[in-house]
């Protein structure tokens, strides 16, 4: 009897493919990444069910800090730029605004249910209202255009024409690639109002999808990796691009929609269709290298460097879709622009963008994966102004990070700091 147990009991245990393979070998993404708040940086959860429960469940884990954090774009973000622009306008004036003279909700709702879903899940998981919880996940740049819908005034062109020596920067990208390796390099910036809600979230869809994302407690993204399929987006604000807050898709649920559409190829056939309510760069990459898109309300442009390597700031460098207010700032309304010819008056205006993208192009082209360890990317990165350190500005780097990929593994280091700060923490998972 003996002698037949362990066979028995052998052949119980690998009759089923999956669960040899799970002995056997490497186990599916979603078991090879932990999260852990007591040795991580970020606010850590997991989450995983249907777009509303996954919402809830963050909503409940995170209602602590999405709170204060909803407070302060509410009262000291957005009420101060309206005081900025000289109006006696208030968050209430703002919220009201926002749901009757713009399209962003229904636009959501038509474009990205399931994402509205999501929200809605977070604010009844924090318990707050649904309508605040919406507009805080639009706060990236769709509030200026609010603010520009509101105001008549583009306030970062009349930002920009007041000072040209402003910072006009929030997020810078490197990333180098050869034979079958890619390595990014990618500052996340936004306003110091979201200092201290930055979270990192694992998200296991209902297809048994798994996506890795850093954002501010509360919303839905900032940046992330689908790390089932092997790949990895940067977003990066074009301010100077054509916008529409009547018809177009707010950038945050594109990032959500290229993380999730399953490889960088499908990626981009969704930014080809896309009507998004602000210009934005997007970059895609895996193994295989970056490919990155200046997308517009009108117009969608590739950005092809001279080589294996790709950097990208915030000034828009091939897409001649400009903004109405820039046309006429430039002098070039009615006119097709050409973007190798544009007046010196609207690089001044970018100057911190176009440094940083000279400081990265100096820095990386030319060299592989290999060269660009994560320490070479802190080294570059920590350099001023790709570099902004939390302080009088409203600019600040407050989450950063280096993704390795090659042809099996994605090795992510990450820090929910300016570069060279707060020590990033790793991780590395074999993707399918």
């Amino acid at each position: 009897m003996r002698k037949n147990i362990i066979p028995l009991f052998l052949a119980a245990i690998f009759c089923s493919g999956a669960q040899a393979h799970n002995l056997t070998g490497i186990p599916p993404v979603e078991y090879q990444i932990e999260l852990s708040n007591e040795t991580s940086e970020f606010f850590t959860i997991e989450v995983k069910g249907t777009p509303y429960e996954r919402g809830v469940q963050h909503g409940k884990a995170l209602r602590k800090v999405i709170r204060p954090t909803l407070n302060r774009f509410k009262y000291d973000m957005v009420s101060a730029f309206l005081k900025e622009a000289g109006t006696d306008y208030n968050w209430s004036d703002y919220r009201q605004f926002f749901f009757n003279n713009t399209g962003l909700f229904q636009t959501a709702q038509k474009e990205a249910p399931e994402l509205v879903e999501e929200i809605k899940g977070i604010a009844h998981g924090a318990n707050l209202d649904f309508k605040d919880v919406f507009i805080y996940n639009l706060n990236f740049d769709e509030t200026f255009w609010v603010l520009e819908k509101m105001t008549g005034v583009d306030p970062m062109l009349a930002s920009a024409q007041a000072n040209k020596d402003q910072v006009t920067g929030h997020c810078s990208h490197g990333s180098v690639w050869a034979d079958g390796k890619a390595s990014v390099g990618y500052t996340l910036d936004w306003t110091r109002h979201f200092e201290g809600s930055q979270a990192l979230i694992k998200h296991i869809l209902d297809d048994g999808t798994v996506l890795l994302t850093t954002t501010y407690a509360g919303t839905l993204i900032g940046h992330g990796i689908n790390a089932s399929n092997g790949y990895t987006f940067t977003p990066h604000s074009k301010f100077q691009l054509a916008h529409d807050v009547d018809s177009g898709l707010a950038q945050i649920f594109i990032y959500r929609k290229l993380l999730e559409a399953g490889s960088v190829d499908k990626a981009i056939s969704l930014l080809e269709k896309i009507k998004p309510a602000a210009g934005l760069a997007y970059t895609l990459t895996d193994k295989n290298g970056t490919r990155t898109f200046e997308v517009s309300s009108n117009h969608v442009a590739e950005v092809i460097t001279d080589g294996q390597w790709m950097a990208v700031a915030n000034v828009a460098r091939v897409n001649n879709d400009l903004s109405a207010s820039y046309r006429e700032a430039l002098k070039l309304s009615g006119q097709t622009i050409d973007m190798n010819n544009l007046p010196s008056i609207y690089w001044q205006y970018n100057e911190d963008s176009v440094i940083r993208y000279n400081m990265i192009s100096k820095a990386i082209r030319g060299k592989t994966p290999e060269e660009m360890t994560p320490g070479k990317w802190e080294a570059l990165f920590s350099k001023q102004p790709i570099n902004k350190p939390v302080d009088e500005k409203v600019e600040t780097s407050n989450l950063w990070h280096v993704v390795d990929i090659d042809d099996e593994y994605i090795e992510y280091h990450v820090s929910p700091g300016n570069p060279g700060n707060i020590p990033m923490e790793s991780y590395r998972f074999k993707y399918q």
